[in-house]
């Protein structure tokens, strides 16, 4: 992601150690203006991004976890947007964007992101910022809101694959639909999962939002093939999806073993 970004001038110093050492907080949020990477002549800013410091102190609980050198001076002063010797060479677009890095906003959310309850969809997706994921902090607060698009949903989804030895494996479409909805719940998947599709796309995960998703066995037609080891067969990808996601959730029903609950035999 090639962003950069400086705090805003007025809000350098919105921490300053209080008596014994103490953090004292000065301000309930603070503002983020993103430029390009070393904010070059003629490229402009990107919007700016509203921090709540005051809703994530009270979410972390430890100043430690993003202050990681116990300093509470701005992040800027030692992650530059050129990157310096004092913050160890580490660009602050960076030092924000870091997916493995817990002190930055990335890396703290991608912690988040491993709990029993996001863990099924988000195994499957790379730790890192995405593209379509810069709206959720650079927009314009007085911007409204777009509208929300209500894909259709099938109740249940019949794959009969391979019916020709067992009966066809009827999928719950809409129970499993209404449980990540359920876990999507708190503020920070509030935060990033803005549209009603975003969900959909921890299967489904090269359609496009919005865009009705083709059948499985369209892109998982063949067997496996060297040349393209990333695209499993069909069988695989389903045994992949449905498997390790209830795994990745603690799910003991059914068991990875256990053929005969998705697919009943032929009688």
């Amino acid at each position: 992601m090639t962003l950069t970004l400086s705090l805003a001038a007025a809000l350098l110093g919105a921490f300053s150690a209080g008596e014994g050492g103490q953090a004292k907080a000065q301000q309930p949020q603070m503002v983020l203006s993103g430029t390009a990477i070393g904010g070059k002549p003629g490229q402009g800013p990107l919007s700016k991004a509203v921090f709540n410091h005051q809703k994530h102190e009270a979410a972390v609980g430890n100043c430690e976890s993003c202050h990681h050198t116990g300093s509470m001076d701005a992040c800027s002063s030692c992650h530059t947007s050129q990157g310096s010797p004092e913050g160890g060479n580490i660009q602050l677009s960076e030092a924000m964007h870091s997916a493995q890095a817990k002190a930055s906003c990335v890396g703290c959310h991608y912690q988040e992101t491993k709990k029993k309850q996001c863990a099924g969809c988000h195994q499957f997706i790379a730790a890192g910022p995405k593209e379509g994921s810069c709206v959720a902090c650079h927009k314009d607060p007085k911007a409204p809101a777009p509208a929300a698009a209500k894909p259709a949903q099938p109740e249940v989804v019949t794959i009969g694959s391979i019916s020709k030895d067992y009966q066809a494996c009827e999928f719950n479409h809409s129970s499993h639909v209404e449980m990540l909805q359920d876990y999507a719940k708190g503020a920070l998947a509030k935060g990033f999962h803005t549209q009603p599709d975003t969900l959909c796309q921890g299967c489904h995960h090269h359609t496009p939002a919005g865009v009705t998703p083709p059948k499985c066995g369209t892109c998982h037609g063949k067997a496996f093939q060297k040349e393209d080891p990333r695209r499993p067969g069909l069988m695989a990808a389903y045994h992949i999806q449905c498997n390790q996601c209830h795994k990745a959730m603690g799910v003991d029903s059914p068991k990875a073993t256990d053929c005969k609950t998705c697919h009943a035999p032929k009688k």
